[in-house]
């Protein structure tokens, strides 16, 4: 409720009306009755003959003015209390986020609109009257303004409750009369602002918010959130999601489009839907150089837009020269397969195939080694040096090559490390009850057990399950990003439809909870399951494919030579598989994009040569930002979880940031570093939702007890201040009876008295 300078009124309503000599309200309504009675008596007898409403007419016109002037001899006053004039401060405190720049006050930017009434206007010139004034404008954080009143540069965040804790520190001590927030209410801070006005209630330091802006924003197209992968391997495909959210475009069709720098590398005409709903539109990118790439996401601003900043998004994407991730091959003889899986990476620099096979008894032939005594021994026989490679392909090989150590170091591979397994073909039925079993997405049965007609699995012959058959995508396979082979949906589809049919299925059991078939078999099921030929799970920190043919050498064989379907989709399925296994240095950040401003959050997880966490390192983190300025500090470990080191930094500019960990281990081991990019851009907060929230102003001012303006109704600002109660207010008494208006009044009534006297031809 606002409050303003008592009147009559409102001292009446507020039982805060009494007179200074001492007559109470009670005693005055006494002698009104006796005012009343005497007057009716004068007019018991009359010169002339009056009906009965017109005596009524002159006993209450008479008696009325016979009270008033009763009334204002008493000296009726008002006791109220007031803010001492000059000896108490009032902040007024200024939004300056990037919300502040949108232009729907009349034309003018928020800003402007504020400056004008309270830099510039007559309302802090009134203020100035009674108070101290102390300026003050916030985003992030919290400045004074100086005498010539510059707001400075916008800031990308608005931080309304710090602001007020902000003013009450940088004025500790003075005697702070209140509080004048102007803002349009965006806050995307940490800190409840309705908890620190509660708290400003309690010093009796009342806050008075002033509302800027429109509370509905009636035309907008904005960006509300991107995701796209970080990180990507070379000539790989990436999804860029966007979610965007609409006013008063329901059915418009818009154009979104991903550029790299000037030239669109993809785009697409969407169709909006319902107003106030995130919609999430997908866009398929190739990065097309080898290094860090900044891209843009744009939304064609459509007419009318209001606030056009939330149409455009950066993010970065690296792409920059990696080392190969490296895969170990275990083939059980030299089959198609073996041969065609080497052809499609040989051209592939992001991974190198390190392959044992074996030709014959007890004779192995190794290719893709980086030294002589690689795999010199066959299969790793040690933790340190398996888990040297990424990912792991199992092709057809029996259970006898492996001891029961190296079983359980594939378990380990794949859920401590984090690494891929693949395995291809038909699985020799000795592995079932070992740990490469619980691995796998599909279970495994024996032969004996199928039904006759699906014996023989992936071998050639009068068996159904060893027959040709054209493999059918199921909806997960369908966007699935290990299978695409074109950007479009329909243009996907139809490379699938061209691929040459398969050899041959490996029959399997039930498929695993959790597991998800890409590529099932068209026809053939068992257990009323479709056969599934591509099957996916996560197990532990790694990955899983069972693919259960031996004949995807086909897709290669028996198309054109320069069909590409058979490298893409085997290069894909291994990079999904080996991305997934950590460094022995990973760095995380705690969210996907940067706007200027936050604080950005690095943690560093780090292992030993056993792929242990590593509580013994020393960690320096190197930052060079967009001004090639750098610095240095440690990172420090937490203490809460093993092998986690954990630095801060803010990013205080807009453009890419470079960061490297150093990591020295404390048992002298050899020494290693991490590489990492993040962009910093502006922030689509300050867009979105970018009404001007009346609600969460009004109840701060409420909380503090002061109250709520809307800034055409600034001018009733100061009066409402000086009598608002604050911990400072003194006790004062406002008399009434020299009014003009009373005065007025009792003209008034004296002149219609005589009037309507003579009108009767009353003496």
């Amino acid at each position: 409720m606002q409050v303003t300078e008592p009147t009559l009124l409102s001292a009446i309503q507020q039982g805060t009306l009494s007179f200074a000599y001492g007559v109470s309200l009670e005693l005055f309504g006494l002698f009104a009755l006796l005012i009343v009675a005497a007057v009716w008596l004068s007019y018991y007898r009359t010169t002339r003959p009056l009906s009965p409403g017109w005596k009524v007419w002159f006993i209450g016109l008479r008696s009325a003015v016979l009270m008033l002037i009763l009334f204002c001899l008493l000296r009726p006053v008002v006791n109220t209390r007031q803010v001492s004039p000059q000896d108490t401060y009032l902040a007024v405190v200024l939004d300056n986020s990037q919300s502040m720049s949108i232009a729907d006050v009349d034309g003018r930017t928020r800003r402007q609109a504020a400056a004008a009434e309270f830099l510039a206007g007559p309302v802090v010139e009134e203020l100035a009257e009674s108070f101290q004034l102390r300026t003050f404008a916030f985003d992030q954080t919290t400045r004074r303004i100086g005498d010539d009143g510059d707001l400075g540069a916008s800031g990308a965040g608005s931080a309304v409750g710090q602001a007020l804790e902000a003013v009450a520190d940088q004025l500790d001590g003075l005697p702070l009369g209140g509080i004048v927030l102007v803002s349009d209410g965006a806050d995307n801070s940490n800190v409840d602002p309705l908890i620190t006005a509660q708290e400003f209630g309690n010093r009796q330091i009342p806050v008075f918010t002033v509302g800027v802006g429109q509370e509905d924003i009636p035309l907008d197209i904005g960006i509300v959130d991107v995701s796209a992968a970080r990180t990507v391997l070379e000539g790989s495909v990436f999804t860029v999601t966007a979610a965007l959210r609409h006013q008063g475009y329901s059915g418009q069709e818009v154009e979104i489009a991903v550029l790299d720098g000037e030239t669109a590398v993809s785009s697409d005409v969407v169709t909006l839907g319902a107003e106030g709903v995130s919609q999430r539109f997908s866009l398929e990118v190739t990065p097309s150089r080898s290094e860090r790439i900044v891209y843009d996401l744009t939304v064609d601003v459509q007419p009318g837009e209001i606030i056009e900043q939330n149409n455009f998004y950066s993010f970065l994407v690296d792409n920059a020269d990696k080392p190969p991730l490296d895969i170990l091959y275990i083939e059980g003889h030299p089959r198609n397969e073996y041969k065609f899986i080497r052809r499609a990476l040989e051209d592939d620099e992001s991974l190198r195939l390190a392959t044992y096979l074996q030709t014959g008894p007890e004779k192995y032939y190794r290719q893709g080694i980086k030294s002589p005594t690689e795999l010199a021994a066959g299969f790793p026989r040690s933790k340190d040096l398996l888990y040297e490679y990424e990912a792991i392909i199992l092709g057809d090989i029996e259970r006898e090559f492996f001891n029961n150590d190296q079983l359980r170091m594939i378990e380990g591979f794949v859920a401590e490390r984090g690494g891929g397994l693949l395995k291809s073909g038909m699985v020799d039925e000795e592995f079932i009850g070992t740990p490469l079993v619980d691995i796998l997405p599909v279970t495994l049965v024996e032969e004996n057990f199928l039904p006759p007609r699906l014996r023989g699995g992936i071998r050639r012959g009068d068996h159904p399950a060893g027959g040709l058959f054209r493999p059918r995508l199921t909806r997960n396979g369908e966007f699935s990003p290990l299978l695409r082979l074109a950007g479009e949906d329909s243009d996907n589809l139809f490379a699938w439809s061209q691929l040459p049919d398969l050899q041959g299925v490996y029959v399997t059991g039930r498929i695993k909870p959790g597991a998800e078939v890409l590529l099932e078999h068209p026809s053939l099921q068992f257990q009323n399951q479709a056969l599934p030929v591509i099957v996916t799970q996560r197990y532990g920190s790694g990955r899983v494919i069972a693919l259960t043919t031996a004949s995807t050498w086909r897709w290669q064989m028996m198309m054109h030579s320069e069909n590409q379907s058979h490298e893409t989709l085997w290069r894909q399925m291994l990079r999904w598989l080996a991305v997934s296994a950590p460094d022995r240095v990973t760095l995380e950040f705690d969210r996907e994009f940067y706007n200027i401003g936050d604080e950005v959050q690095v943690t560093a997880r780090v292992l030993d040569e056993q792929y242990e966490p590593d509580n013994d390192a020393t960690l320096w983190i190197q930052t060079i930002n967009p001004l090639d300025e750098v610095t240095d500090e440690p990172m420090e470990w937490n203490i809460d979880e093993d092998g986690v080191y954990r630095a801060s930094f803010t990013a205080d500019q807009e453009g890419v940031f470079d960061l490297l960990v150093d990591v020295t281990s404390a048992a002298g081991e050899e020494g290693s570093e991490k590489q990492a990019a993040i962009v910093v851009t502006p922030s689509l907060r300050e867009y979105n939702n970018a009404g001007m929230d009346r609600g969460l102003l009004g109840r701060m001012a409420a909380a503090a007890g002061g109250s709520y303006f809307d800034l055409n109704d600034a001018a009733e600002l100061p009066d409402s201040i000086e009598f608002t109660p604050n911990a400072y207010s003194r006790d004062v008494r406002i008399d009434l009876w020299d009014e003009p208006w009373l005065l007025a009044l009792l003209i008034g009534l004296l002149c219609l008295d005589w009037m309507t006297r003579r009108l009767r031809g009353l003496s």
